[in-house]
């Protein structure tokens, strides 16, 4: 199993989902109760193993010392069988002294009696000499044995105790190895983790700040367009009441001279009508042409407030995406 499973976020307003992160330090401790138990389950193979190594040099080392106890038997019953002889030997030493004893009368016994101290003399000698090299052949033996013995037992245990010092030191080493990479791997997904997520914080502040200056933009947009809007009507309805002022001056005026020419009067009626009649349409056309310029300037701020919140959004979608990809290249190394 990979040390590590892939996880990516959902990213909120305010930072990872809970119930997501959660879910993932579950899923971490629960790989970290795996790695734990899968080295307990090497621990224990060693410990295993070097048990069984252990029981083997023991096995040999029962059957070394049960052969060299047998040769040891061999050897002490060869040294018996070498003393029975020596006893067999010193017996017809002892019966040849008592044949030559009995026979002494009928031989000259000057003669016989150095004849018989001389071969009395070289058969004691010889038999020593037997004895002698036979309790010393023995005794080599039987220390050659227990040396052979001795040596073969310290060697078997030198073994079993350099095999056991060798696998506790690989188990210790397994274990270490185990321990380094898996506090190497968590501190680095750690990192990564945190470096991941002050890349999507950085890319958050800067979505909110150009969200921010799009709608102070757009803000201070609709704000000129109303207030250049209020600016033309009250200049437009100034001008009405203005022109509606000075059609109030000429009707009195003409009422003033209506006395005075009844002709001049309906001349300057209909002339100040028609005049009055065109200054109210060229007012009204005017007004007609504010309202329209300014209905397109609240259209065009229309316009570019949405296209200030569809960069905002574009902004903010490339900001996830990019955050996204670099938790994805985290995770990757990880």
């Amino acid at each position: 199993d990979s040390p590590t499973t892939q996880q990516s976020f959902t990213i909120g307003f305010r930072g990872y989902d809970k119930t997501e992160v959660d879910a993932h330090l579950t899923a971490l401790k629960e790989e970290l109760r795996r790695a734990t138990e899968s080295g307990a389950k090497t621990d224990a193979h060693l410990r295993s193993e070097l048990d069984k190594a252990a029981e083997k040099h023991r096995q040999e080392l029962t059957k070394a010392t049960a052969a060299h106890e047998k040769r040891a038997a061999k050897l002490e019953a060869d040294l018996a069988t070498a003393n029975a002889k020596i006893a067999e030997s010193a017996q017809q030493i002892q019966s040849l002294s008592t044949a030559l004893a009995g026979s002494q009368e009928d031989i000259d016994e000057a003669t016989s009696r150095s004849q018989f101290e001389t071969v009395l003399r070289v058969a004691e000698e010889q038999a020593s000499v037997l004895i002698q090299n036979a309790a010393v052949q023995a005794e080599r033996l039987l220390e050659a044995a227990r040396d052979e013995a001795a040596a073969k037992r310290a060697e078997l245990d030198a073994d079993v105790a350099r095999i056991t010092a060798q696998a506790e030191r690989d188990a210790d080493q397994v274990r270490l190895k185990m321990e380094t990479e898996f506090t190497a791997h968590t501190a680095q997904v750690e990192r990564e983790a945190a470096h991941a997520a002050e890349k999507v914080n950085h890319a958050e502040q800067e979505a909110h700040s150009i969200r921010t200056e799009a709608e102070k933009g757009a803000a201070a947009l609709r704000a000129m367009v109303t207030r250049e809007t209020t600016d033309l009507r009250v200049s437009a309805e100034r001008e009405v009441r203005e022109m509606n002022a000075r059609v109030l001056e000429m009707e009195e005026s003409l009422t003033r001279r209506q006395d005075d020419a009844q002709q001049e009067f309906l001349v300057l009626h209909n002339q100040a009508v028609a005049h009055a009649e065109r200054i109210t349409a060229d007012a009204n056309e005017q007004v007609a042409s504010s309202l329209a310029h300014a209905e397109r300037i609240s259209a065009k701020a229309e316009d570019y407030e949405r296209l200030m919140r569809s960069q905002a959004s574009a902004i903010e979608a490339e900001a996830q995406v990019r955050a996204r990809e670099t938790l994805d290249r985290a995770r990757t190394k990880s």
